[in-house]
């Protein structure tokens, strides 16, 4: 099999459907496409076949609906159209024949595709039921030990006051009541999700023990869900690596494993 090369890479807006429906994400590729080209200084050319490895595409109608529009709407920027869920992409630009990705931008996922492309997964259901690991997880974990500090309904066993001076400066305010905003009238995820990026910075200088803590927290939020996918992979399909006496490999992915350090500062 031939190895191709990165012609050109460009960024966009969200490509989830659950967040921001389907029509808003062939948009949002439309435009990345149109940058790519423009980023060689090239007008933008009719590709052959254009694979999407996408956050939301859980379902088979999901899958499909994506395909269709895409060529019926948008058959100016391919000529057929292939759509998968992100693990896909992120297992078979690592490994050959399968294997578990575990991601974690924004939120977080992990899943197991096998060989024959069947899958099964563990967590990826959302910041209200469970996206635990990701960006929005570890900001929220740190605001909600401050507030409990704050309110004496949970006294935190590491002094709050820069974690408390931290999330003051990022979001602009000075009180807990300013913060309302943030959570609900003016709610979105990746806003509160970017105080992950500073609060890595800050364990990278400090060593701030609260803030660490929420990274050790992760840490062992994706070690459940490499368990759970193991176990789910085991009842569902009935195969148990550990009694094949096999290895499965893992590939981690998604921007707050640019924080590694931050999971175990003594490592």
């Amino acid at each position: 099999m031939k190895k191709g090369k990165v012609f050109a890479e460009s960024e966009g807006e969200c490509t989830n459907q659950w967040l921001v429906g389907i029509d808003t994400v062939l948009e949002n590729i439309e435009g990345m496409w149109t940058k790519a080209f423009e980023s060689k200084g090239m007008s933008p050319v009719q590709l052959q076949v254009l694979g999407l490895s996408l956050s939301g595409v859980d379902a088979g109608h999901i899958k499909r609906e994506i395909e269709e529009k895409m060529e019926k709407k948008y058959s100016h920027i391919s000529k057929h159209t292939v759509a998968v869920n992100d693990s896909f992409g992120a297992v078979f630009t690592a490994f050959k024949k399968g294997g578990i990705a575990i991601i974690a931008g924004t939120g977080s996922n992990c899943q197991l595709v096998g060989s024959d492309l069947r899958q099964v997964g563990c967590g990826g259901w959302g910041h209200l039921l469970g996206d635990e690991g990701g960006a929005f997880s570890i900001a929220h974990r740190l605001v909600k030990a401050v507030f409990d500090d704050l309110d004496c309904l949970e006294l935190s066993p590491y002094d709050t006051t820069p974690a408390q001076q931290l999330i003051w400066d990022y979001f602009g305010v000075d009180n807990q009541m300013d913060m309302m905003q943030f959570y609900y009238t003016k709610f979105t995820k990746s806003n509160i999700a970017g105080l992950t990026r500073i609060m890595a910075t800050c364990v990278e200088e400090t060593g701030d023990p609260l803030i660490a803590s929420c990274f050790e927290w992760a840490g062992a939020q994706y070690a459940k869900m490499l368990c759970g996918v193991l176990a789910r992979y085991r009842k569902e399909r009935g195969v148990d690596f550990r009694e094949k006496d096999e290895f499965v490999d893992v590939v981690c992915m998604g921007k707050v494993f640019a924080s590694w350090n931050c999971y175990n500062k003594d490592s």
